[in-house]
């Protein structure tokens, strides 16, 4: 007899939680396991189109209404799909499920820069991921680091906590054709000149005003340069930023990321805190040299394969900003150590891992 495991899938509010749950859904399917069916519960079904899951539409109006998705519709959706075991995947478990479950908490943001969250989220976020990490069979999180915040955190729940890496999806290659890179400049209005790139969501922790200042330094030394800022604004936020030579071109399709990592010369990376730093393995695995801070899951995700800062100064980062558009050398050097460490995650050994967690939490099941 089969066991069903709904999986709930937030997917059109982009950022790591829906590549995480899209990725997941595709890798934990084409493993075609035996004794499980997959089903998931998504705002955004057409992302699981040739998967081999079974999809059900929970509408999500807004990014802002995962409370009552998760708490209100999720439950029904269970119960409506007959689920064994229900897989949050972002940081949240509904209060009232008729089954055991597995959540993903990807970090600790909230309480390590709480003022970085919308008050609704911030609210959502820390009054019910507590809740989550107890009632799970098991957690998973995405990185060491991650996992020692948890633990320090909740050390009742410590014994649950279970660390399974982020993947590189397969799309992820350097493109070499360059009548697609002129048509992705061309696109968004970029120019044929060197490209400092960053992408992700716009909000304070992310730091990207300190990487306007440092690009800011380059106009003597690099005056062909852009700064490209791909990603959404968080509500709310304002960042002050320079207009001169400074790009902002929104939220980017699935399919133009690697035309925008490949047309980049660097990808930067000053984020305060991250659970885990998705973009910085995209980007290496396109051949895209990159800059971040030594903080939180970075060290321990990109190895010795990315240029790290150890202080969030504006100079320091320029200096290696300069280094790498004007050094040939050391930038080569960054491509082929980023290749080879991008090649050492993949959402097929994510998967399998995670399906190891689900055969865990079913073996708890009462017989």
């Amino acid at each position: 007899m089969s066991v069903r495991i709904a999986i709930g899938a937030i997917v059109r509010t982009l950022g790591g939680p829906a590549t995480y749950g899209r990725e997941l859904v595709a890798a934990l399917t084409a493993r075609q396991p035996a004794g499980i069916e997959y089903v998931v519960l998504t705002d955004g079904p057409e992302a699981f189109d040739g998967t081999g899951a079974e999809v059900c539409h929970v509408p999500l109006g807004n990014a802002y209404a995962q409370v009552v998705w998760d708490h209100a519709l999720v439950p029904a959706a269970v119960r409506r799909m007959r689920a064994d075991l229900y897989h949050g995947t972002k940081n949240t478990l509904p209060l009232m499920l008729p089954c055991p479950s597995v959540v993903t908490i990807h970090d600790l943001a909230v309480y390590e820069h709480p003022k970085t969250f919308a008050a609704l989220q911030r609210w959502h976020l820390r009054t019910h991921l507590p809740f989550a990490a107890r009632r799970a069979r098991a957690i998973v999180t995405v990185s060491e680091h991650a996992g020692r915040d948890l633990r320090a955190r909740f050390p009742d729940v410590a014994d649950k906590v279970r660390v399974v890496p982020n993947g590189v999806g397969r799309g992820f290659r350097r493109v070499q054709d360059a009548h697609q890179l002129a048509t992705f400049r061309s696109r968004h209005g970029l120019g044929s000149g060197p490209l400092v790139a960053y992408l992700g969501t716009l909000q304070p922790r992310k730091n990207v005003e300190l990487l306007a200042a440092a690009f800011g330094r380059l106009a003597a030394v690099v005056p062909e340069a852009e700064l490209v800022l791909a990603g959404r604004i968080r509500p709310g936020y304002k960042p002050s930023l320079p207009s001169e030579r400074v790009r902002l071109i929104g939220p980017l399709p699935d399919d133009e990321l690697a035309s925008f990592y490949s047309s980049a010369s660097v990808l930067v990376s000053p984020s305060l805190y991250e659970g885990f730093g998705l973009t910085l393995l995209e980007a290496m695995a396109c051949g895209c040299p990159v800059i971040a801070l030594r903080r939180s899951a970075v060290p321990e995700v990109v190895g010795d394969a990315a240029a790290l800062l150890d202080e969030a100064r504006e100079d320091e980062l320029a200096a290696l900003l300069r280094r790498v558009l004007t050094e040939p050398g050391f930038a080569d050097g960054l491509r082929a150590r980023g290749v080879e460490r991008a090649g050492q995650y993949s959402w097929e050994r994510a998967a399998e891992a995670v399906e190891s967690v689900y055969r865990e939490a079913i073996a708890s099941f009462p017989s």
